[in-house]
């Protein structure tokens, strides 16, 4: 095989591996964390199979006495949704889902009953579908009780 077939090769190879490499999720997922960031002590995940990366955790909004926080799985691609109400940190849901797979990563159901979904970046909360859905963060909506 000549040189330029073997780097028509490499970069056909290069470009294949780019479109199979994981999603990174939210771009809030990626910023720095800070103290405010680290999940209530009642939100202990071991035992639970969600793979979530320990340190990953961001508080991306508080609504109606309900901490949402993102996180990044353990596992690449995937992205996590934690919500913890503040007087019932005890009573907390998550959920994680592959963050490339369109608009919605995942929607998680409250023991009230009251619903939120992780989005990812650029999702256009306007849209007939999302009708009904409050947009309390860039990546987060909320569901009426």
């Amino acid at each position: 095989m000549n040189r330029r077939a073997l780097a028509v090769v490499a970069v056909v190879a290069a470009l294949g591996l780019a479109g199979c490499s994981s999603p990174a999720g939210p771009k809030v997922l990626a910023r720095e964390a800070t103290a405010e960031d680290q999940l209530p002590e009642s939100v202990t995940l071991s035992g639970v199979d969600l793979d979530i990366k320990a340190g990953t955790s961001r508080l991306l909004a508080t609504h109606e006495d309900v901490k949402y926080y993102g996180a990044k799985s353990s596992t690449g691609g995937s992205a996590c949704l934690i919500a913890v109400p503040e007087g019932l940190p005890e009573r907390w849901v998550a959920g994680c889902a592959a963050a490339g797979t369109g608009e919605e990563i995942v929607t998680l159901t409250a023991v009230d009953g009251s619903q939120s979904k992780l989005i990812n970046d650029g999702v256009d909360a306007g849209q007939p579908k999302y009708q009904g859905w409050t947009k309390i963060h860039e990546n987060v909506l909320v569901g009426s009780r």
